[in-house]
């Protein structure tokens, strides 16, 4: 629910969107999608289906948002598609310039961030804070590792979820739409249908956002990190609502965030989601769970990066569990050694570890994530891969989301500070502390 005055200027400024004055030639549409600026270039792996920035339509999509005006939703996405980019195709290439390095284990990356971004958190000082604790993670990773570390934030753009269900019922009986994310609809049970309203509200914010991050005060530059010359902090969020994130596409750039991601839930290989994904030049992540098989893992290489020299085009990025990595990963690694490929891998060590306490609230232990890491780690290790990067669900606020150690009395302190519009994330305390034990115990290994 909004609070207090927020309420008010958020809710203004929903109204002021609804009430734009779109120009007629695009207000009245016709329900036919145009192309994109460029149709040129990559095909379906198998199938001959040329990509475009909408060839998507042609396929079955996971976790599709289901509105019940459907003209209303063409009409802002035809708008979207006249708003300028939020970020820029030079910044896109320079993240897979450093992208390509970090493949062949020069370098590493911390990406980390919110579950689900609230629009009511685009506020200065909580995005600034957010940004501190990736650079401070940074640095952390730098001394440990020797290597360049890139920052990248679930930031800008994370507004949209998966569920596992795209229904809920209430205690009355109601059944209402699941929460799907802020660009989609409300928290507020009472305000759950889907209004394509908010993905114009969902791009102002992330344009704020975006502005923000840019004029935030620098790092100083240290000897590992002179001859960089990328921006602060790049972007990324899920590529879930893919009539957005088309909508944002030009010339095979995504420009919505320097990179995006496939969900557990939306990387089939014959899905619209990896038929959206396999067309762009942003670097592409891959969320890959303990039941995927290594034919599997293989085959979406196969068809998001035919070019075996793309090197760190895409990230693989393993959620496994903890206990679970010993079993699962060493021969997911293998099979794409001998495949060829040369993907980041980047380890998750947050959802395969999420569960609900004895009342209900879904939590993680801190202790959990800081095994899977280490276990991710030393299966790269034994194969001689590289693991290139770590991604957290964090804030740079001091909630009371996820569990410092394994004494259930401890599940008493998790109301002090319960924000997440999702899962559980580490507060910064947490979050540097995880950090800081993984680079200790890496440099430990010999890095």
């Amino acid at each position: 629910m909004l609070q207090g005055n927020y309420a008010t200027a958020s809710t203004h400024v929903r109204d002021q969107v609804t009430k734009m004055q779109i120009p007629t030639q695009i207000r009245h549409v016709s329900p036919v999608i145009p192309g994109p600026t460029t149709t040129a270039g990559v095909e379906s792996s198998g199938s001959g289906l040329s990509w475009t920035s909408d060839s998507w339509r042609l396929k079955p999509a996971a976790q599709a948002v289901e509105y019940e005006d459907a003209k209303a939703l063409e009409e802002t996405c035809s708008y979207l598609r006249q708003l300028p980019p939020l970020v820029s195709p030079s910044e896109i290439e320079n993240a897979r310039a450093e992208f390509y390095h970090v493949a062949l284990g020069r370098g590493f990356i911390i990406q980390a961030g919110d579950c689900a971004e609230s629009f009511h958190d685009v506020r200065y000082n909580i995005i600034r804070r957010k940004v501190d604790l990736l650079r401070v993670q940074s640095k952390i990773l730098e001394k440990a590792l020797g290597k360049p570390t890139i920052t990248l934030g679930r930031i800008a753009g994370q507004y949209a979820k998966p569920r596992s269900n795209p229904y809920e019922t209430l205690p009355t009986g109601e059944v209402i739409h699941a929460f799907r994310g802020h660009n989609v609809n409300s928290e507020d049970p009472t305000d759950r249908r889907p209004d394509p309203n908010r993905l114009l509200l969902g791009y102002f914010y992330a344009a704020a956002s975006q502005n923000t991050i840019r004029h935030l005060p620098g790092p100083a530059l240290g000897a590992a990190t002179k001859a960089r010359t990328t921006s602060a902090l790049y972007t990324s969020h899920e590529a879930l609502h893919l009539p957005y994130e088309s909508s944002l596409t030009r010339d095979h750039y995504n420009l919505s965030a320097t990179t995006v991601w496939l969900g557990e839930r939306t990387r089939q290989r014959d899905g619209a989601h990896v038929e959206y994904a396999r067309g762009l030049r942003n670097p592409i992540g891959v969320k890959i769970g303990p039941t995927a098989t290594p034919a599997e893992v293989v085959a979406l290489l196969n068809v998001l990066a035919p070019d075996r020299a793309q090197h760190g085009k895409i990230t693989i990025i393993t959620r496994m569990g903890q206990g679970k990595v010993r079993v699962n990963l060493p021969p997911i690694i293998r099979a794409v050694q001998l495949s060829g490929h040369v993907p980041i891998w980047m380890s998750d060590p947050c959802h395969g570890n999420t569960f609900a306490t004895k009342g209900g609230v879904k939590t993680r232990r801190v202790a959990d994530m800081l095994l899977e890491l280490q276990e991710t780690y030393l299966a790269h290790k034994s194969l001689g891969s590289h693991l290139g990067g770590i991604h957290l669900e964090q804030t740079g606020e001091d909630v009371s989301e996820c569990l410092d150690g394994n004494d259930e009395l401890l599940e008493d302190g998790l109301g002090r500070c319960y924000r997440s519009l999702c899962d559980p994330r580490l507060s910064s305390d947490q979050a540097i502390q995880l950090v800081t034990d993984f680079a200790k115990y890496v440099k430990e290994q010999g890095a």
